[in-house]
């Protein structure tokens, strides 16, 4: 994968982020291409996804939570898999946590 092709022979360029260059968006970067040796320059444009999903625990609906997969085991806590809300374990739920990974 490369993030730009050159714009005067078209090779393709992986962006140099050495000592964290090239990621400020309110600047022009200078970079020379390892293939003809010319200097070009880029602008860094950073764009956000966001993936919206369900999560009816924050509607009335209970949490669904699940154990966490902790070092050690007894550091385990429970989250919810709608939310990510965390809570302690309880004795019983550690107890099966401790018989289910000792298996």
């Amino acid at each position: 994968m490369h993030d730009v092709n050159c714009p005067y022979c078209e090779a393709e360029q992986e962006i140099c982020h050495d000592d964290g260059q090239g990621y400020a968006e309110d600047e022009t970067h200078q970079q020379e291409c390892s293939a003809c040796g010319k200097t070009f320059v880029f602008n860094t444009s950073i764009s956000f996804y966001y993936e919206p999903a369900k999560a009816d625990c924050l509607n009335d609906a209970d949490h669904i939570y699940e154990p966490t997969h902790t070092y050690p085991v007894e550091h385990s806590r429970m989250r919810c898999k709608m939310c990510d809300k965390e809570r302690k374990c309880t004795d019983e739920e550690m107890e099966s946590i401790l018989i289910q990974r000792s298996r």
